[in-house]
């Protein structure tokens, strides 16, 4: 790779240079430009690459600017202009400002290194630096933000600087980033982290839920594409046990995992760890602390063997026989940069423990010291220096034709004459030639680094796996035993590679140690199996468990104690991907982002069936987020089923007009005619919990005088809403290949289930007003409109609220509510304190509290309505309605039945037994309702179900005439 590249595409390149003596630039940028040094250039970055000839257009005066300062005086004036944005703009406008700095800075360094004025080094460090501004600017906004909202205290100095270096919060730059080595097109791994001791947290909710949503909104401000692209991509993964902790972590729960459970590959990954943005003095401090996990001054067995691992398994996962030019992989590929680096790594692992001066993150440095230090000869520095140069030039040429993170050579005979010529070779068999050279040297050091672990007795015959299984506990190792060697047989079409066997078998022992911490050890394995069953390939399964050691242990626990959610990871095995996405831990969007991202995804639908499915697939993805962290205890009760209700909004606000377009091709429209889906029960009251129905109530308004829609098959206003309203209950309950969304309960509409399934919204004012039964009243206080035109949901809250703010006979309100409680606890005679729904002095009596006292209160006080129940609690508190005291009770206690309820309905469904209340489940709950111990939990229900009945009695059994 010798002077300026030739452009591959001529007549592009002479296309773009005319065009760029034509932009908008002074007399002397213009001179510049014209001089061959200039065109040579130009005809090197726009022949060779469509990205750097669309950056060109963007960004004509770097290229002027280039040929008249130096590459190091333009690199630092677009950084001064990147720092010198104003601090108080908005998250969008600091989005916008990074993006259009990272095209002039992409630019600059991709014609800083074409034109020969920067090194490899000079390239990644500048890329390097780049990003970590970024990402200080980025968190400086974060933090300053916070301090605004209330959530953070402000420190004594109001600087953005002083606030960030006082916050506790702090980001590691890990991989290339971390040692400075970022590649042209590189996403940056960060580890995100604070310190519970330094964060001054001062916000209503949690500090762990206030740190999550800091670093979502940093990998939005990085990552999302918007109309001026993104800065960079961002990865969360190299955090401590990424399957299984949020996306920003206590430096508490780091150290105990790195302490306790870290495998060697996580210590090769932190010798490049440096803190890049946030407060630096919590997070040196942090990575002090953590030094002697990472730098050990002896080596015991166990890590040599570690590190023989480290080393076979990057051998043989990417040595396939006889190199081919043609999508030959540069970065993973055998001699690749991968084993240059591991090569160094492992050096480091085994020696800088005792020997300091070796701890140098940059893989050229590191191999440097190697040679000062007496570790590695000159010729081997020398071969793998000139190879990992060479390799990661060819890298950023691969990446600079796109923008792409890509490592890999076309396959195409056109692509490789393009990469050829933009490396600066004459001929593609030239870039062979020198290519297969370095590559070949590369894996001759890599081969002779450590002889290869033998890998005779890592299986386990019969005898041996029966043994296994009942030192672990297992029931019937026998049967178990049998179960798994069917596994090994290939049964299944997932375990039916060679790979994929070879993978399990690296991985079992580990597996049957997960299982064999729950509390039914065979009956979880039983339940893999089935996932197992249902899985169409087993390498990439494998694979993460190989690599994402926490895996088994989170897949362990839903397979022991959530029946509902093992069975949706069997239906679904590729939700195990979205355990490893780093937003999975963090709350689930906003509702409006909710929708924003489900009409992105049924963009790509074919056809109305392909909308039903890909809903379904897209909202089971979310329901197993949202099962998974309740599980986990990671969000409470309360954001879990607020985060359901905004799931369902989401899904029949983007489903509803879908189908009313399919609808429409056979039927027609009305002019100004609209449905109106209103929310009933737990989805009105926004409490939605697993397992839960959708109660859903149909209006519709017309025309006044319309007759017929305007379709091929035209129909009256009333047949035509109540198809559309079918189509859509259909739409959400049939039974595709990929489920059902939920299933609906419509019979709290007007006459119940005997009534039209759609009505007038003057039906629905008339049949409140002059038919309604008091429990119907009762129910409608947890209205809500969910998805309607505005002005038609306008008229239906103005018409519900109507109806219950209205005067009513007080004389027959209370026997009519004690009547109706009465029929229910006749019809329910549940004495299970676990069926919270209808046991005395449970939901159904709490309910009946807070609905009766909202209809004797409600002309006289209207503001009382709210759909939601507990804020309904505090209302009639401060309406005077109800005692203080009284009201905190019913809190607590609707609190912890919804908890309870909630967990109980994700493991076991609506039939809870306490006998079948396994430890873990018992963990578990006491966990989601925030106890030391079951017991103590169980205590305070039995407590409070006596308290509530109670109240029952004193507010509506004994006031009866």
């Amino acid at each position: 790779m010798s002077g300026i590249a030739l452009p591959f595409d001529v007549g592009k390149a002479a296309d773009e240079y005319d065009a760029l003596l034509n932009a908008q630039l002074t007399e002397e940028q213009l001179d510049a430009l014209c001089t061959p040094k200039a065109k040579s250039l130009v005809y090197a970055l726009a022949g060779n690459s469509p990205y750097l000839a669309r950056s060109l257009h963007l960004a004509p005066d770097i290229m002027a600017d280039l040929m008249l300062k130096s590459a190091d005086a333009l690199f630092e004036q677009e950084m001064e202009a990147l720092e010198a944005c104003d601090r108080s703009i908005s998250m969008d406008q600091l989005m916008t400002h990074l993006r259009k700095s990272k095209i002039r800075v992409s630019f600059l360094i991709a014609a800083a290194d074409i034109g020969k004025y920067w090194g490899l080094e000079d390239v990644t460090s500048a890329l390097s630096r780049f990003a970590d501004r970024c990402i200080n600017l980025a968190v400086e906004h974060l933090l300053s933000q916070r301090v605004v909202q209330g959530e953070l205290a402000s420190w004594e100095s109001e600087t953005a600087l002083n606030q960030t270096n006082n916050s506790g919060y702090f980001v590691l730059a890990m991989g290339k980033l971390g040692a400075y080595e970022l590649n042209y097109s590189s996403d940056i791994d960060l580890i995100v982290l604070y310190d519970e001791d330094v964060v001054h947290y001062t916000g209503k909710r949690t500090l762990s839920d206030c740190m999550i949503k800091m670093t979502r909104d940093l990998v939005t401000i990085l990552e999302r594409r918007t109309a001026d692209g993104y800065v960079f991509r961002t990865d969360l993964r190299l955090r401590p046990d990424p399957g299984a902790t949020p996306l920003a972590l206590s430096v508490g729960a780091a150290e105990s995992y790195y302490q306790s459970t870290a495998q060697s590959w996580e210590r090769a990954a932190m010798i490049k760890a440096r803190v890049c943005a946030g407060d630096h003095r919590a997070g040196a401090a942090y990575l002090e602390r953590l030094r002697p996990f990472i730098w050990r001054r002896s080596m015991d067995f166990a890590a040599i063997e570690d590190i023989h691992g480290i080393k076979n398994q990057i051998h043989r996962h990417h040595h396939h026989g006889a190199f081919k030019l043609a999508g030959f992989d540069v970065k993973l590929g055998y001699g690749g940069i991968r084993e240059v680096e591991f090569y160094t790594q492992i050096h480091q692992l085994i020696a800088a423990g005792r020997e300091p001066f070796l701890r140098i993150p940059q893989t050229l440095g590191a191999l440097d010291a190697l040679l000062e230090m007496g570790r590695i000869s000159e010729p081997v520095r020398n071969d793998l220096a000139a190879a990992y140069r060479f390799l990661r030039q060819l890298e950023h040429r691969l990446q600079m034709v796109d923008d792409a993170q890509t490592h890999a050579l076309p396959e195409q005979d056109d692509g490789q004459k393009r990469i050829a010529c933009f490396a600066g070779f004459d001929s593609v068999e030239a870039l062979t030639r020198s290519l297969k050279a370095h590559l070949d040297r590369v894996s001759t050091h890599y081969d002779q680094l450590l002889p290869d672990s033998p890998d005779g007795n890592t299986t386990l015959n019969e005898a041996q796996l029966i043994a296994l299984l009942e030192q672990l506990g297992f029931e019937a190792p026998t049967t178990m035993a049998a179960l798994i060697e069917g596994w090994r047989r290939g049964r299944y079409r997932s375990l039916r590679t060679a790979r994929a066997r070879g993978l399990l078998e690296k991985t079992l022992k580990p597996l049957l140690e997960a299982f064999s911490k729950t509390a039914q050890p065979d009956r979880s394995l039983t339940r893999f199996d089935s996932f197992l069953s249902q899985l169409p390939a087993g390498i990439q399964l494998f694979s993460l468990f190989h690599s994402n050691p926490s895996l088994f242990r989170l897949i362990a626990r839903i397979m022991g104690i959530a029946p509902a959610l093992a069975e949706n990871l069997a239906k679904r095995p590729q939700l195990v991907d979205a355990l490893l996405d780093p937003t999975f831990f963090a709350p689930l969007p906003s509702r409006e982002e909710l929708r924003d991202d489900l009409r992105r995804t049924l963009k790509r639908a074919r056809d109305y069936q392909d909308v039903l499915d890909m809903v379904r697939r897209w909202t089971d993805e979310r329901k197993f987020q949202l099962g998974v962290q309740a599980l986990e205890a990671i969000s409470d009760v309360r954001e879990t089923s607020l985060s359901m209700t905004d799931l369902a909004d989401a899904v029949l606000a983007e489903l509803l007009p879908l189908v009313e377009a399919d609808y429409q091709k056979r039927h027609g429209t009305f002019k100004e005619g609209a449905l109106c889906i209103v929310s009933m029960g737990k989805f009105g009251s926004r409490e939605l919990s697993f397992g839960s129905d959708l109660d859903l109530v149909f209006l519709y308004s017309v025309e006044e005088g319309a007759t017929l829609s305007s379709g091929p098959k035209a129909v009256s206003p009333s047949r035509y809403y109540s198809g559309l309203g079918q189509a859509l209950v259909t739409a959400i309950t049939v039974l595709t290949l990929e489920g059902r969304l939920w299933e609906v309960d419509t019979r709290l509409r007007p006459s119940g289930s005997a009534g039209p399934l759609v009505v007038t919204l003057q039906t629905f004012v008339d049949y409140y007003r002059e038919a309604a039964w008091t429990w119907e009243h009762m129910a409608l206080t947890r209205a809500r409109v969910t998805a309607t035109p505005d002005d038609l949901a306008q008229k239906v809250q103005q018409a519900i609220t109507r109806t219950l703010t209205s005067e009513r006979d007080q004389k027959a309100l209370l026997p009519a509510v004690a009547e109706m409680r009465q029929r229910l606890a006749q019809e329910f005679p549940v004495t299970n304190p676990w069926s919270l729904k209808h046991v005395r002095g449970g939901l159904m009596d709490l309910e009946f509290i807070v609905q009766y006292l909202l209809l004797r209160e409600g002309a006289r006080h209207p503001q009382i309505f709210t759909p939601r129940l507990d804020d309904c609690l505090d209302h009639l508190v401060t309406a005077k309605a109800l005692d203080p005291d009284d009201g905190r009770v019913l809190k607590q206690a609707h609190s912890l039945y919804h908890a309870v309820q909630s967990l109980l309905r994700l493991t076991l469904g609506d039939n809870p037994d306490e006998d079948g209340f396994v430890p873990e489940l018992r963990a578990a709950l006491a966990r989601a309702t925030a106890f030391e111990r079951f017991e103590d939990m169980r205590q305070s229900m039995l407590d409070m179900q006596a308290r509530v009945f109670a109240l029952y009695h004193k507010i509506i059994e004994r006031n009866i005439a």
